[in-house]
């Protein structure tokens, strides 16, 4: 394992200070340093193994809201509470969130090195249990691909909803498309489907979603055995759902279907954000034009900043594709370190059709003689299929 860094979240800088000589001094590493307990859990590494040093702070009344999210970025983090003033309330509160120790500052700061080692073996502890409990959840449960792109126009809907409708004609999996664009979703129009029943049935039921409540909202298509997901008829609705929301969703999903597609806004809110986070693949969509490879390169930069920029999770499709176009696919490669598993060549009169009837595109994988667009496409799905295991069915729980 990665030597644990002990990350501190204080608002006081002079206790930051002192915190990190004195962490320096027992010979272990510190990791970040952050001076807003709020953005905690925004900045926070959720992958590297850390020990979270969280002290009190007169602007951080919601110190056990701050102790959850923090714990659900890095659930095998250690939190120790570095205590100025709080009241046995308090301490029994934060207990209950899952803090590690408790430190009165600055009359227990001499027992530090001592909590920290006790801290350390619990992290060894809980990352063992967490690759344990991740080896046997991988088992058993689907695959989540989200398709994103922070610049609209750039066909991530289309893409989505033409990726999953290959995926599952071509494959045993059992395949979901779920349109997360809440406020104007447009998968219905993609496959000419009645907008009857969608996402926000599910709204009351999320806690303790089944197979049987999701079945009774899905679509199904006559292209293939594809299950859809619809947005909500109305604008509003977006309203009602949360990060937990998704999250929620998505750990239902799993257990039912071998893969599931996600058409993500394009704005960065809770929403999206919390579907990145619960995906295993990010298909990144840019077109090569300036204005779509400068906003590529700022939100690439901010889902650096919520620690989603992992080389084997994002990864660029370029949509639209031309070579007339002025700047090429090296000019891209060079412009980005992530790299570009598809292009999907530009033929916007031979799509038209596909757009105004509500028809996905219809194809077998082994046929020699597709072009252009539709034969770029079965590449993608055909890598995709081999990443996730080729046509072998994972096998999951039968859905009831």
């Amino acid at each position: 394992m990665t030597a644990p860094k002990i990350s501190i979240v204080c608002d006081d800088n002079r206790l930051t200070q002192q915190l990190a000589q004195n962490i320096h001094f027992h010979n272990m590493a510190v990791g970040e340093l952050i001076d807003k307990p709020r953005e905690a859990a925004l900045q926070i590494d959720p992958r590297e193994p850390r020990v979270i040093l969280l002290v009190e702070s007169e602007d951080n009344p919601h110190v056990a809201q701050t102790i959850q999210q923090i714990r659900k970025v890095n659930s095998t983090a250690p939190v120790i509470f570095l205590s100025k003033q709080a009241d046995f309330s308090t301490l029994r509160e934060i207990y209950r969130c899952g803090v590690t120790d408790v430190i009165r500052v600055p009359e227990e700061l001499d027992q530090l090195d001592k909590v920290l080692e006790r801290a350390q073996q619990t992290l060894k502890q809980n990352r063992h249990k967490s690759e344990l409990s991740k080896t046997s959840a991988a088992e058993l449960s689907g695959t989540v691909i989200s398709v994103y792109s922070g610049k609209g126009g750039s066909g991530t809907s289309f893409l989505a909803a033409n990726l999953a409708n290959a995926i599952a004609a071509n494959s045993e999996m059992r395949t979901l498309l779920i349109d997360l664009n809440l406020q104007f979703g447009s998968i219905q129009h993609l496959f000419n489907l009645k907008h009857d029943r969608n996402i926000g049935d599910l709204k009351s039921v999320l806690q303790e979603l089944t197979f049987s409540q999701l079945n009774n909202v899905i679509s199904r298509t006559e292209a293939s055995p594809l299950s859809i997901l619809l947005s909500p008829n109305h604008p509003q609705e977006a309203e009602m759902f949360h990060s937990e929301d998704i999250e929620l969703l998505l750990s239902a999903c799993r257990q039912h279907f071998d893969c599931i597609i996600l058409d993500v806004p394009k704005e960065l809110n809770e929403i999206s954000i919390s579907a990145l986070s619960q995906s295993d693949k990010i298909l990144y969509v840019v077109n090569l034009e300036r204005p779509s490879i400068v906003r590529m390169k700022d939100v690439l930069n901010i889902l650096d900043r919520y620690h989603l920029l992992k080389e084997d999770i994002v990864a660029l499709v370029v949509n639209k594709f031309s070579k007339k176009q002025d700047i090429s696919l090296d000019d891209l490669s060079k412009m980005s370190s992530l790299p570009i598993i598809s292009k999907i060549s530009d033929d916007f009169k031979g799509l038209q059709s596909h757009f105004n009837l509500g028809e996905p595109l219809s194809f077998q994988l082994k046929d020699k003689k597709l072009k252009g667009p539709v034969r770029d496409l079965a590449g993608l799905t055909s890598d995709l299929l081999v990443a996730m295991g080729g046509d072998k069915h994972v096998h999951l729980p039968k859905a009831q």
